[in-house]
């Protein structure tokens, strides 16, 4: 009989987040997966109070995998922590006896840092660094040699476009991102002899809490969204559950031969070219 897969996935506590429908998607798919995250609703963006309103965070989440035929457990941790990091491992395989996959989606809350650099305070830059690199790297330092005992394991990083183009008044983010890259490649050629894939996705413009740097309660979130789409050649800001399919597949048995990538999701954004969106119906209303 095929033992259950298990998943372990950071950063599942906002309601609109990546976290979450990397979760879903993964267990709607048989995965057991362990939810975790710095406190039970995630750590607050600018936005995230009025989105989290009546939002019960990772036990919510677990309560609403197990109602739709799921398997799922939670767990509290700071990733930048060493001790956390081995504890959230060790809780996932005492829970369910293995961990068959990591993805390390849990990233610093964005504010202080989107600033020139001599804004930037040191200690704002630091806890970027901590949460969006030291993170990833302590839980891959926790998980791998449970997944080298095993002789299999799929490792999915969460970086960002950033991390491959940079973005302005981002330098600790776009800097810690960019070393996620570094690290998943360093990881993959060292990991790969047991069965190992380590994978990056990159992200780039996703409609959650995180793409609202205002606190302006007025601000017509989905007009935003809209406007910003439009340079995007596909037409749209992405959305969580895309990033959650492309982590499914990375995740899967089925990919075991694809290791070491940096993958835009992005929707075409970072191309260059076409510099505006083409029109996809003609002026005669019979497209082009």
């Amino acid at each position: 009989m095929t033992q259950q897969r298990v998943a372990l996935v950071t950063g599942c506590g906002k309601p609109d987040g990546m976290g979450q429908a990397i979760a879903r998607r993964l267990a709607s798919q048989g995965t057991a997966v362990v939810v975790t995250d710095l406190q039970p609703a995630g750590v607050p963006n600018r936005q995230q109070e009025d989105r989290s309103a009546g939002w019960g965070g990772v036990d919510a989440l677990v309560a609403d995998i197990t109602a739709a035929g799921g398997t799922a457990a939670s767990a509290l941790g700071d990733v930048s922590v060493e001790a956390d990091a081995d504890r959230m491992v060790a809780e996932a395989v005492q829970r369910f006896g293995r961990l068959d996959v990591l993805v390390n989606n849990a990233a610093a809350p964005q504010g202080p840092d989107r600033a020139d650099v001599a804004d930037v305070p040191v200690e704002v830059f630091d806890r970027v660094v901590a949460v969006n690199l030291r993170g990833p790297w302590l839980m891959c330092r926790a998980a791998v040699p449970v997944m080298r005992a095993q002789r299999s394991g799929r490792i999915v990083n969460i970086s960002s476009m950033a991390g491959l183009t940079a973005a302005p008044f981002s330098g600790p983010y776009s800097a810690s991102k960019a070393g996620v890259i570094g690290l998943t490649r360093a990881l993959a050629m060292d990991l790969g002899p047991w069965g190992i894939t380590v994978n990056a996705l990159c992200p780039g413009l996703v409609g959650t809490s995180r793409a609202f740097l205002s606190a302006a309660p007025d601000v017509d979130e989905a007009a935003l969204m809209q406007q910003r789409g439009r340079s995007i050649p596909v037409g749209r800001v992405g959305l969580p559950e895309d990033v959650a399919a492309a982590v499914a597949f990375l995740a899967s048995e089925e990919a075991g031969y694809v290791t070491a990538q940096a993958i835009p999701i992005d929707g075409g954004g970072m191309s260059p070219f076409p510099l505006r969106r083409p029109d996809p119906v003609g002026s005669d209303g019979a497209g082009r």
